[in-house]
């Protein structure tokens, strides 16, 4: 007998809901609430503390958009940190860039890699990949450590209201981010959607711009998530969003790639005028 998963938002008065076919996996880890359940479209769906992460059918448009467009920004991607995204997809995408030599996921949750492993086989297919270092701490106090070590960092957090991912949300983190980073690096940052949290959104750019002197949003649709229209945040010390290299680059990940592509890259910063205004 099937029921439905509701994910509510704006103060719970919208929200999202998902007809359950089977729940594969529910429990409190030591961070958070983790629920893994079956649906007759979409797949499987993660949850961490009752909001969606991820859904097997719409995962790639999030992960494509969240790597590639940084990745593909920057001329040689050499050394990337992941904070965040132990589900692997993140790590997915970044591997498929044939300069990549070095990748370091920091998740807190041991529980996430694990469960995905097992029940997202496809998002974690590079999880194990021997480039891939994995640390399971809190990815303010591991960047905090580093200096001038990274190309890229992606920022593949939960949301800031609750649980482990609101110090990923704070003028500190992205001061640190920025002196880890190279001196033409670039950071990427999942900064929420403009429909229901512009509040939020309008506070993590506003953070961001305190760190990094080039900061851009840029958007996708993510049907996965509440709107479906979700923004992220590039910012880099002197590196601008433009699409770096020849064709040859992009050429190679033909067959890999479903959402992104060279004219998504462009056109993805053209946003529209509410949203200017916003961000400021």
């Amino acid at each position: 007998m099937s029921f439905f998963f509701e994910e509510t938002v704006a103060g719970g008065n919208v929200g999202t809901i998902f007809r359950v076919s089977k729940i594969d996996f529910s429990k409190q880890s030591a961070i958070q609430k983790i629920d893994i359940f079956s649906t007759p479209d979409l797949g499987k769906v993660l949850a961490m503390d009752g909001m969606v992460q991820l859904n097997e059918r719409w995962e790639f448009t999030y992960h494509e958009m969240i790597v590639h467009v940084p990745l593909f920004s920057h001329p040689n991607p050499e050394n990337v940190l992941v904070i965040g995204g132990g589900d692997g997809g993140a790590v997915r995408e970044i591997l498929k860039h044939k300069s990549v030599k070095r990748v370091d996921l920091v998740e807190i949750d041991p529980e996430i890699i694990k469960i995905c492993k097992e029940n997202f086989p496809t998002v974690a297919s590079k999880i194990t990949n021997s480039a891939v270092s994995i640390y399971n701490e809190d990815g303010k106090n591991f960047v905090a450590r580093k200096h001038d070590q990274y190309d890229v960092i992606i920022v593949d957090s939960t949301d800031p209201y609750k649980g482990a991912g609101n110090s990923l949300f704070t003028g500190e983190f992205y001061a640190s981010c920025r002196d880890a980073l190279k001196e033409d690096g670039i950071i990427s940052v999942q900064a929420e959607n403009p429909v229901y949290d512009s509040k939020e959104m309008e506070r993590c750019f506003g953070e961001i711009k305190k760190a990094f002197s080039i900061v851009k949003p840029y958007v996708a649709f993510v049907p996965m998530y509440p709107s479906g229209f979700w923004v992220f945040a590039y910012a880099s010390k002197n590196t601008d969003p433009s699409f770096k290299g020849d064709e040859s680059r992009i050429k190679m990940l033909d067959g890999t790639l479903i959402y992104y592509n060279r004219k998504i890259h462009d056109a993805a910063f053209v946003i529209p005028t509410f949203l200017e205004k916003l961000i400021g």
